[in-house]
């Protein structure tokens, strides 16, 4: 095999997969925004949710990029696990339009489509004609690409030696199906792999049962882009990953057997060799989602059973009952309870902010993340609520209380900001692998002692309206604040003395600030309860 070839094989391979990440990638930017706010919509329904991963998939050019869409949505708890084994069973068929449009071999006018896409970007102001332009560009270098490794590999259809290698992949499936899945895992892309098969055949390297146990082993390996974007997610994008591979791995040992028939009946849908291949693909894929989709239900129990466990959700409000806006005083008093359990997301996320502290854990980092957002969205639903019960007819007290507790809710989701600020602290801190002193550890420890006493002073001048707590937290503030000082004057020695270096010092310094302005924050509303200040 001379250089030319391998030249040749390589150029063209590059050209071709960097033709297809444009393509998908200008695509993506041109509809993401579309297609995302489609899929959000899909929660129920089986067939609805895989012609919407068909669609998708085959808009943005890439099941991969569908894969790692629906595991953030997953992650995200925007939809069910139901829903995505759907999607994924769509994003299936819409990845072989990919092998379709190949088979046209579009290579005659590629060189067309380079030139207007080049045209496009470099006269566009708009991003959005930029990305048409690259959209067109990118079609044209795919098939350039794929034209060029055609042409490469063409003169070892002559070479016996070779020929016989490849003659290998026809009369062994295990081998075919190995080689396809290998391909596919490592290229990360269904459709480049499967690009690679229809230009060898188109070379006279490959014929038809060689590519279809090839083809069958693109299906297996193109489950490995789930499978790592599932890597650190929740349960429900592992189960997802599990499904995924679940589907394509039974389907092609459902089709082993049928493998005469596809032989038989392929051929008679096209002359053209690279139209059988993309034939079999979406065939392939079509027969398998028709036998699995009844049975999702029944898979997501399976998967549940396989990885078992529940995963850290965020919360929902539980006391903003639009029927109390009749009684405003029932519902202010609905509000109330909400800004209890607010606190209480609040203190708890404080609990894990001091552990990651001490020993970083990045499970504990994801539930503050969590928490965070059920803060934000309590804080919202919250506003929302107050705003409406002043359209009620309200006493002064009530309509002079409503301000107040607006405020109250807005101090709310800061405490939650810097409960999330001090555990970013400590992250930074873990990946820079800084430790803090001794006498930084318990200087910590006791700030964190006295945060948690005015939380549950909060707490109980929140609930009960109570004064004599609410007094006692701006007692404990004025402690923190004193200990805050103290400790940086305690921080400035010991970097004098050389008993911990900057860099540590500067991740204590923000979780001291953190501290001292979250509990600022919680005595902004226990100041309204006593009616001290603005409020």
């Amino acid at each position: 095999m001379d250089f030319k070839i391998i030249s040749g094989m390589i150029g063209g391979l590059g050209l071709f997969i960097f033709g297809m990440y444009l393509l998908s990638d200008s695509l993506k930017k041109l509809s993401q925004g579309l297609l995302r706010s489609m899929l959000e919509k899909i929660t129920s329904g089986r067939l609805r949710a895989t012609m919407m991963g068909t669609f998708v998939t085959a808009v943005i050019q890439s099941s991969s990029a569908t894969s790692v869409i629906i595991i953030g949505f997953l992650n995200a708890g925007f939809i069910p696990l139901a829903a995505a084994l759907a999607i994924m069973i769509g994003a299936n068929i819409g990845t072989t339009v990919t092998a379709q449009l190949i088979a046209f071999k579009f290579t005659t006018v590629a060189p067309l489509f380079v030139f207007a896409g080049t045209a496009v970007f470099l006269s566009a102001k708009k991003d959005k004609t930029k990305n048409r332009g690259l959209a067109l560009l990118s079609f044209g270098l795919l098939f350039l690409g794929l034209a060029m490794m055609s042409s490469a590999v063409k003169p070892l259809a002559d070479d016996e030696a070779i020929k016989n290698i490849f003659i290998r992949f026809g009369t062994s499936p295990f081998l075919g199906i190995l080689t396809g899945m290998i391909m596919t895992a490592v290229l990360q892309s269904s459709s480049t792999t499967t690009g690679m098969i229809i230009a060898f055949a188109s070379a006279g390297l490959l014929d038809l049962p060689a590519s279809v146990y090839l083809v069958f082993g693109v299906n297996i390996g193109t489950c490995a882009t789930a499978g790592i974007a599932s890597i650190g997610g929740n349960l429900s994008s592992k189960r997802l990953a599990l499904g995924h591979s679940f589907f394509n791995i039974t389907g092609t040992l459902i089709m082993l057997p049928f493998i005469p028939l596809y032989l038989q009946y392929i051929p008679m849908t096209s002359g053209d060799l690279a139209r059988q291949i993309a034939n079999t693909h979406t065939i392939f894929n079509v027969v398998n989602a028709l036998i699995f989709l009844p049975f999702v239900p029944l898979f997501v129990k399976i998967l549940n059973k396989m990885i078992p466990g529940t995963d850290y959700k965020k919360k929902e409000t539980r006391h903003l009952d639009a029927n109390l806006f009749i009684t405003p005083n029932l519902a202010i008093k609905a509000v109330i309870k909400e800004m209890v359990v607010m606190l209480d997301i609040c203190w708890e996320m404080l609990e894990k902010a001091e552990k990651c502290i001490i020993t970083y854990n990045h499970k504990l980092r994801n539930e503050i993340t969590l928490d965070e957002e059920s803060v934000d969205e309590m804080q919202k639903n919250i506003t929302e609520y107050l705003i409406k019960i002043t359209k009620e007819q309200l006493s002064d007290r009530e309509r002079n209380l409503i301000p107040a507790l607006l405020h109250s809710v807005n101090d709310l989701e800061r405490v939650g900001d810097y409960c999330e600020s001090i555990v970013k602290s400590s992250q930074r801190g873990y990946e820079h692998d800084l430790k803090f002193s001794n006498h930084a550890k318990l200087e910590l420890k006791k700030l964190f002692g006295k945060t948690h006493a005015l939380m549950q002073q909060t707490k109980k001048a929140i609930k009960r309206d109570d004064h004599k707590a609410a007094v006692i937290t701006l007692n404990i503030n004025r402690e923190i604040h004193a200990l805050v000082r103290q400790n940086i004057s305690n921080h400035i020695d010991r970097l004098e003395k050389g008993e911990c270096i900057s860099d540590a010092g500067l991740v204590y310094s923000d979780v001291l600030m953190a501290v001292e302005r979250l509990t600022d924050h919680l005595c902004n509303i226990t100041k309204g309860i006593l009616h001290i200040g603005k409020r």
